[in-house]
């Protein structure tokens, strides 16, 4: 009976041991995430500053999960905003100027890396800017300019859609046959060009792999995959093969991994359709009411959805093997964290929200991986390469 209490003992100071080694290890840390969709959110008059119990995203919980850096994602449908890419991407911008306004001792657009520094020293959140999707920029490099006076820091040249001047994965993948051509054109391989001379990094999610062939042949800088994962542990056109992760390691990059379910377990998106199946008279009615491609329509698609969602999703660990997998491949300075905050419907157990993001620590450490590793995922991959970048 001794031995047994010793045991259990023994269990305990450590399990609790390393529960508070790793919310230290955590809270000391730069911890970076690369791609969050919730200005999309307050766009539709929600208050991302209050505690929104729908979203996976907004001020109590950056700040619960000890964020230091978001992304914030300007991505502007390209079929709701047809001919005002542009303007919209603007009108995003402004929103999220508008919110730094309102908590200035909280949160802050930085447009340096000074701004990084200042900004940490002060407990502010800094909220930068990424553009998804080259279509935004409508074929104007002074459009890109302006966009980067704006705050814009890094660019993603395709979302699903292709575009005038680089295809995506799922266009080279879905519509290969049908695309007038393949990849970068000329205008795209200045666009690249241009983004390494302001210092803005070039995001290749959603870009297909032509695209990010030529992108690697032309820039002069590392570039990132602000929110992909492993495509050998989930074959999905989003995800990055084994062979684009070496290159991005002979590049530099980073890639930043994807929290959606879909992304992470192959078996997910057969079940998702199932229960979007049984859920159709449902969905139906939501299609009458509201734009199909608004995002309120998504919203209200997945107040449906999420319930019965919630019970097929993935965990948290299986989340973290993909980090394993890059960092087996090709090293622990090329992952970091870009889990896709309220730009899907669910996020995997134990993970559903930002505020919970201290469990990817407390998991890398049971884990085996080390406080300066640990570091690197966390936030100090990101600072490397966009201190690379700026030169």
């Amino acid at each position: 009976m001794k031995q047994f209490f010793i045991i259990n003992f023994i269990y305990c100071f450590l399990f609790f041991s390393c529960d508070k080694n790793a919310s230290v290890i955590h809270e000391n840390a730069y911890v970076v995430d690369t791609h969050n969709d919730v200005l999309l959110r307050s766009l539709t008059g929600r208050d991302i500053l209050t505690d929104l119990p729908e979203s996976h995203s907004d001020l109590p919980k950056f700040q619960r999960g000890d964020v230091d850096l978001q992304v914030f994602s300007i991505w502007v449908s390209p079929t709701e905003f047809k001919d005002r890419y542009f303007n919209r991407a603007n009108s995003m911008i402004s929103q999220l100027e508008y919110l730094c306004s309102r908590v200035p001792d909280q949160m802050a657009i930085p447009y340096t890396y000074q701004d990084l520094i200042y900004n940490e020293q002060r407990n502010i959140l800094s909220c930068m800017i990424g553009v998804e999707g080259g279509h935004s920029i409508e074929n104007d490099l002074t459009k890109l300019d302006a966009l980067y006076d704006r705050g814009m820091r890094y660019l993603g040249v395709t979302w699903n859609n292709s575009n005038d001047w680089a295809t995506s994965a799922k266009d080279e993948v879905q519509k290969r046959d049908s695309l007038s051509f393949i990849g970068l054109t000329e205008f795209g391989k200045d666009v690249v060009r241009r983004c390494n001379e302001l210092g803005v990094m070039i995001d290749i999610s959603h870009a297909g792999e032509k695209t990010v062939a030529d992108i690697l042949k032309t820039t002069t800088k590392p570039i990132i995959a602000s929110h992909s994962s492993a495509y050998t542990l989930c074959p999905h056109f989003r995800n990055l093969k084994d062979d684009q992760l070496f290159a991005l390691k002979e590049n530099g990059g980073v890639v930043f991994i994807n929290f959606y379910p879909g992304y992470i377990d192959s078996t997910y998106s057969q079940k998702y359709e199932k229960i979007v199946k049984n859920n159709q008279s449902l969905i139906d009615s939501i299609d009458s009411i509201y734009e199909i491609d608004s995002d309120i329509h998504w919203y209200k698609t997945n107040q449906v959805l999420v319930p019965e969602l919630q019970k097929i999703t993935p965990d948290l660990d299986d989340v973290i093997d993909h980090i394993d997998y890059v960092v087996d491949l090709i090293g622990i300075d090329h992952v970091g964290i870009g889990a896709d905050w309220d730009g899907v419907e669910i996020l995997p157990k134990n993970i559903e929200h930002i505020g919970k993001l201290p469990a990817v620590t407390e998991l890398l450490l049971e884990r085996g991986y080390s406080v300066r590793e640990i570091k690197k995922i966390l936030g100090e991959n990101f600072k490397r390469v966009y201190k690379e970048v700026l030169k």
